[in-house]
């Protein structure tokens, strides 16, 4: 007993002493590799005390967001780092020099081994169709990789998004668009029209309201009437998807948790995925070409898209019906973060007096008179307005939480005066960015930290006294990017700024609203469920009273 007694605390002080001495042994290495200058190196690895655990960030479990932020972690270096997780590796890149690397770089990334994670865990994507992401090593030009034997039928990335390409840049923009535009228009006076006269109406959660109105309406505008008609719960199901489970505690299926650990989220994404085959189904057996529109959409399958991803994917291996309602999902569900960005911005609008009257004013300036006597604007004139826009990129600056992922593919990446190898991965992380206190303004005084709401980040003060300040995202490329950047920069970000331009301006012009309790005490969900996946949620719901304004 004796023996034993004196063996285990010297055993566990030489395993201590052995670490020490391992950490510190890297950590002379790592500040020599940080100090070289004369040529490019890789990236030093990222300290860690345990081998087998390497960096594992313990502390990210219960506070993401604090974690990414904290001062002392790998995703506040200057300069590119190797960070080793149990079996995995990846190379974390921050500072705006550097972001702008890689945004330049793009061009030489692969994205579908993210994409397969994505559609595969979170979207249910069959493993027969999944395993024609494994097959494209095409690349993602117009013009495939020399050495990829890979049928041009089966180029499943670059066809995918080519697809999103043409209906949010290209000719299927505008007929999107015009439907969305009457679509919220009619829903936001049908809202105004049940208030009776002036009197205050009780909302349980402002959030709730703006996000089912604007979703039905993208919803209607991007797939016709009939989803919707055919599915009564899918609004319902829509956002519990986004929430990840009707249970907050529960852990997601896009974890890649198995059903037994995640029932009821692997539920809502059956009911989802359901939803999307019945209404397929009823455009497949409904739609003939006579009913097609002078645009080429049609009410049952709506716009196009979805029409010729049908005959698209149906030419690929392994894609059946199944395998295209969760293709076509994941195109729905990405509407989530302009909706959830439009709720941000009406929030921040209605509980500050001052900043509400400055876009009020800049609003009516817009409205022209409608054909039905209905409020309308111009929306080119809106998308011109600084204050409008300065509080849409601050909504996004602020809100979104996201990790922008990229590999390399077929050659190094140089990153200044650093080399990350082909096939490794890296990350960026956007709230980094955009907390960045170096990159952005935050007043005289910094009357205006950076985790507080300001629009003036994105105003710039006018030469002439009788000028008004104009707004401008001038020199904040790689410390503003909500929509990523580089050639596969978002597609969606020219039809996301009209639809939270003109949804918010609808709203401030239709309603009154009184924000109850402490408005300013509102807090985002930045748990581990809710932070980085997009635009962030409220951490409760946020209670106000409304009366019609006009």
């Amino acid at each position: 007993m004796v023996c034993t007694s004196l063996y285990i605390p010297r055993l566990l002080l030489a395993v201590v002493t052995l670490l020490l001495l391992h950490y510190i042994y890297k950590h002379k290495h790592f500040r020599e590799c940080t100090k070289q200058d004369n040529s490019k190196l890789t990236p030093p690895t990222e300290l860690y005390v345990f081998p087998l655990l390497g960096s594992l960030p313990l502390t990210y479990i219960w506070n993401p967001r604090g974690f990414v932020l904290n001062s002392h972690n790998f995703f506040q270096r200057s300069h590119p780092v190797r960070v080793k997780i149990l079996n995995y590796e990846f190379y974390v890149v921050q500072g705006a020099e550097n972001i702008k690397v890689i945004f330049k770089n793009s061009w030489a990334c692969t994205s579908v081994p993210f994409v397969k994670f994505a559609l595969g865990y979170a979207f249910g994507l069959p493993p027969k169709a999944l395993s024609l992401y494994d097959k494209d090593n095409s690349g993602s030009g117009r013009v495939p990789h020399p050495d990829s034997t890979v049928e041009a039928r089966n180029r499943v990335d670059y066809r995918v998004y080519q697809t999103l390409v043409k209906l949010l840049e290209g000719k299927g923009l505008l007929p999107f668009w015009s439907r969305f535009a009457d679509d919220i228009t009619t829903r936001m006076c049908t809202l105004q029209s049940r208030f009776e006269g002036s009197d205050w109406e009780h909302c349980t959660d402002l959030m709730r309201l703006v996000g089912d109105e604007a979703t039905i309406s993208f919803v209607n505008a991007l797939c016709g009437p009939h989803l919707l008609r055919l599915n009564p719960t899918f609004l319902q199901d829509f956002w519990d998807f986004d929430h990840g489970s009707m249970h907050p505690n529960e852990l997601t299926s896009v974890s890649g948790m198995p059903w037994i650990l995640a029932p009821r989220a692997y539920a809502v994404r059956k009911r989802v995925l359901n939803a999307v085959r019945i209404w397929q189904k009823h455009a497949r057996e409904n739609y003939t070409d006579s009913a097609r529109g002078a645009d080429g959409d049609d009410p049952f399958w709506g716009a196009t898209f979805f029409r010729d991803r049908q005959n698209m994917f149906l030419e690929m291996d392994g894609f059946d019906h199944d395998a295209i309602a969760s293709e076509d999902f994941g195109a729905i569900w990405a509407a989530r973060n302009s909706i959830a960005t439009t709720s941000w911005t009406v929030f921040e609008l209605y509980r500050d007096v001052e900043l509400l009257e400055k876009v009020r004013g800049e609003v009516d300036a817009c409205r022209i008179p409608g054909p039905d006597g209905r409020i309308r604007f111009n929306i080119d004139a809106l998308l011109r307005q600084p204050v409008l826009q300065a509080v849409y990129a601050e909504t996004l600056r602020l809100r979104m939480h996201f990790y922008m992922i990229r590999m390399p593919d077929k050659v190094d990446m140089d990153i200044r005066d650093w080399v990350i190898p082909r096939r490794k991965v890296i990350v960026t992380s956007t709230t980094c960015a955009h907390m960045d206190t170096k990159a952005w303004n935050t007043g005289v005084n910094n009357d205006y930290p950076i985790d507080q709401f300001w629009v003036g980040r994105f105003l710039k003060e006018p030469t002439h006294p009788t000028s008004t300040p104009a707004f401008s995202t001038k020199d904040l490329e790689g410390s503003w990017m909500p929509y990523g950047g580089g050639p596969r920069q978002c597609p969606g970000r020219h039809f996301a700024k009209r639809q939270i331009l003109l949804t918010s301006a609808l709203i401030v012009t239709l309603f009154d609203c009184e924000i109850l309790g402490d408005g300013r005490g509102v807090k985002e969900d930045v748990s581990l469920q809710g932070f980085g996946v997009g635009i962030s949620r409220p951490a409760s719901k946020i209670p106000v009273r409304l009366r019609r304004r006009c």
